[in-house]
């Protein structure tokens, strides 16, 4: 028998309206059930970067100042093995999508900050303006975020 907050985990992951991205080293999204009997938490505490947040006992990222660098620490760290360096993959489930609307560059003023920090290379500009981003380069780290000064830089989780 499946316990409430079990069951409580399953209608908020499959709700449209709240989604949540999650560090890249898990095999199946259900198997952060796991994690909801894990007391310990290590994987927060291991991030260098503290974008790993806590959201109804299973970890998860938030961007804010720091993005993430694959490093690695936080699947080291996990106890149960629900975080493995086996799992790893070379995105996190979401895209980034940059809103002409919102961007200043798109708007003909000069800025590259979210260039300058994309160590991908995955936002190519035409010309000095109109950024995009090339989502096959792109590994959804989220450093671009944190530099852009409009916020025009989206996610859409996948």
């Amino acid at each position: 028998m499946i316990d409430k907050k079990k069951r409580n985990f399953f209608r908020r992951a499959s709700s449209p309206f709240k989604s949540f991205l999650y560090p890249p080293y898990f095999n199946k999204k259900e198997d952060f059930l796991n994690c909801i009997e894990c007391k310990s938490k290590e994987c927060k505490d291991a991030c260098p970067e503290k974008i790993i947040h806590i959201e109804n006992e299973i970890p998860v990222i938030k961007f804010g100042i720091n993005g993430c660098t694959f490093c690695d620490e936080c699947a080291t760290a996990c106890p149960n093995g629900i975080l493995s360096l086996e799992y790893k993959k070379q995105k996190i489930n979401a895209e980034m999508i940059i809103n002409p609307n919102k961007c200043i560059a798109w708007n003909q003023t000069v800025c590259f900050s979210c260039q300058d920090i994309c160590e991908e290379n995955a936002i190519i500009y035409k010309g000095m303006f109109n950024p995009i981003i090339d989502l096959d380069k792109c590994t959804t780290c989220g450093f671009c975020l944190s530099v852009c000064p409009t916020f025009a830089i989206d996610l859409k989780v996948i």
